[in-house]
């Protein structure tokens, strides 16, 4: 009974210990699988939005310029392309008082948030992050910082829109950005 009981322990020590030792190495492989699957599902996820979103760009520009010329004047500014401006019309329409200057423009998106919204200031707040994102947005298609013109433009929105949501009795604080 000694012998068996000897043999019984000795077998149970070898048993157990490689099955131990195994299965610490297998963890450590399934978390590092585990950890590549994430990183591999994270690139898919962004080569997919990515991917979408030039799509979109592609089917834009592709639709435009499958517009008639009188669909396409009707879109550009006053008929006429900005690239056929002269350097004066164009700096007038960028002026204090032009059509593209930072109080127009402001306005435009101002009035189009404003209105949109109501007096429901979480659809206020949805606007102003909205804004901000298609301020960056902008800056990520231009390659960095935007010019000054579009800094005061965006500043001047987010300001009155900050000022309705205050008037409206909402906390300006609990805005994020």
């Amino acid at each position: 009974m000694i012998s068996v009981q000897t043999n019984i322990s000795v077998f149970s020590g070898l048993k157990y210990s490689p099955f131990k030792a195994k299965g610490q190495v297998m963890n450590k492989m399934n978390m590092l699988n585990s950890s590549v699957k994430n990183e591999v599902s994270l690139f898919s996820s962004k080569a997919k939005i990515d991917t979408k979103q030039n799509l979109n760009d592609q089917n834009a520009i592709f639709h435009f310029n499958q517009l008639s010329n009188d669909d396409k004047a009707s879109l550009l500014y006053n008929g006429s392309s900005i690239s056929e401006l002269s350097f004066d019309e164009a700096n007038e329409l960028i002026s204090d008082d032009g059509f593209f200057g930072v109080t127009k423009t402001s306005q435009r998106i101002i009035d189009f948030v404003i209105i949109g919204a109501g007096d429901d200031i979480d659809r206020l707040r949805a606007g102003r992050e909205g804004v901000l994102r298609g301020f960056a947005a902008a800056e990520k298609v231009w390659g960095g910082s935007l010019p000054d013109i579009c800094c005061q433009t965006i500043d001047k929105t987010i300001q009155a829109i900050d000022d309705r949501i205050a008037e409206l009795g909402g906390n300006i604080m609990e805005i994020t950005t």
